[in-house]
This record gives structure tokens, C-alpha cells and sequence, in this order.
């Protein structure tokens, strides 16, 4: 007689917070820049110290500081604000930089015929 409940997660239509504000899309992005910002730098700095294997505890430790910051200051972004505000930010800078094609709509204008009425009396 009892009947079994479909996950929920299922039928969010959001994507759920999973770190520091940030989703689990967010949370991809930041690790992946993260590791491909520290993991030259670390290395480099390892080789010249000679010490490699601290380099690499390194680059664990320094993308996780920095994904940390990345979600405290996205917070603050987030904060107050529409959901995806800050994609739709970081896509206008990219147009006004032109490193990405036009593709919203940012000019608000109002259309008018020009067309006056005349009182008759």
C-alpha cells in the first residue's frame, strides 16, 4: 500500500547551492581554473626550490584557497540580485571588450508613430 516517492532533486528547476554559494556548475568552473592557474606557477616555483613534491601539495592548497575566495567574492555578487546575474555580467563585459559576438539586447528605446490628437470643440 505505500507507495514510493520520486527523488526531489529531480524536479528542482534550479540548480542547487553546493559550496560557498556556488552551484555545482560554478563549483566545476573554479576548480578547473583554479588548477590550471596554480598547477604552472606551483610547479615552477617546486622545480627552482627543488622541492617537488611540496610543489604539489601546493597547488591543492593554493586552488583551494583561491576556489575559497572565489566563493566568498561571489557571494557578495550574488547577493541582492536575480538568479544568473553574474553570467549575464561577466557575458555584457565580454561584448563591450569584444572578445565575444553581440548577442544581447542592452538598448532600451520607445517606439512612437508620431501621430498627434487634435481636440475638436
Amino acid at each position: 500500500m505505500s507507495e514510493e516517492i520520486t527523488f526531489i532533486p529531480d524536479r528542482l528547476n534550479e540548480e542547487p547551492v553546493v559550496f560557498l554559494s556556488m552551484t555545482h556548475s560554478e563549483l566545476k568552473f573554479a576548480i578547473m581554473a583554479c588548477l590550471l592557474f596554480w598547477t604552472p606557477v606551483c610547479l615552477i616555483v617546486a622545480v627552482l626550490a627543488e622541492k617537488t613534491v611540496l610543489g604539489l601539495a601546493g597547488i591543492m592548497a593554493m586552488s583551494y584557497a583561491s576556489m575559497w575566495l572565489f566563493g566568498k567574492k561571489l557571494r557578495v555578487i550574488k547577493r541582492g540580485r536575480p538568479k544568473q546575474y553574474h553570467v549575464m555580467a561577466i557575458t555584457a563585459w565580454l561584448e563591450d571588450k569584444q572578445l565575444k559576438r553581440r548577442s544581447m539586447t542592452r538598448v532600451s528605446q520607445v517606439w512612437d508613430i508620431h501621430r498627434h490628437r487634435r481636440f475638436v470643440g
